[in-house]
């Protein structure tokens, strides 16, 4: 098996590029006093046709199929059973950002139950390729 923690680190490379090239592209929410990238916003322009070119493309099947989950106040996981994501926004938000925060906040990694590591590093793997499809699709430039 790879390395999970450089596959990880170089999402989160990427991710961070990302930010800054969003919130450079006026892809920052409004009304804040700090400048924080607009995930939604890009999402929107993203459009059906980015969702549909990730399905077409076949490179986040588990991703989409069994998204990945979010850490609760009561140290649960919701939900407890996924339902696919079907939109764009789903994609983006619910499952970039969510692979994101979790391994930036220690949530990745961590043992859990058999075969924990492998669905880690595969929703690592895959947040990581629709991250840069995005990038391309949303012809945004990282530098």
């Amino acid at each position: 098996m790879e390395n999970p923690y450089e596959t990880a680190k170089a999402f989160a490379l990427d991710f961070g590029r990302t930010e800054y090239a969003l919130k450079r592209s006026d892809y920052r929410r409004k009304n804040k006093d700090v400048a924080e990238a607009d995930w939604d916003s890009f999402a929107g322009d993203l459009g059906a046709d980015f969702f549909a070119r990730i399905v077409e493309k076949e490179i986040a099947k588990t991703f989409i199929g069994d998204p990945p989950r979010r850490l609760m106040a009561d140290m649960t996981w919701s939900p407890e059973k996924t339902s696919p994501l079907t939109s764009v926004h789903e994609l983006i938000v619910q499952g970039v950002c969510r692979v994101r925060n979790s391994f930036l906040h220690g949530e990745k990694f961590t043992g859990g139950p058999e075969g924990q590591w492998d669905r880690d590093l595969t929703l690592v793997k895959e947040a990581h390729a629709v991250l840069m499809e995005a990038m391309a699709f949303g012809r945004l430039t990282r530098d």
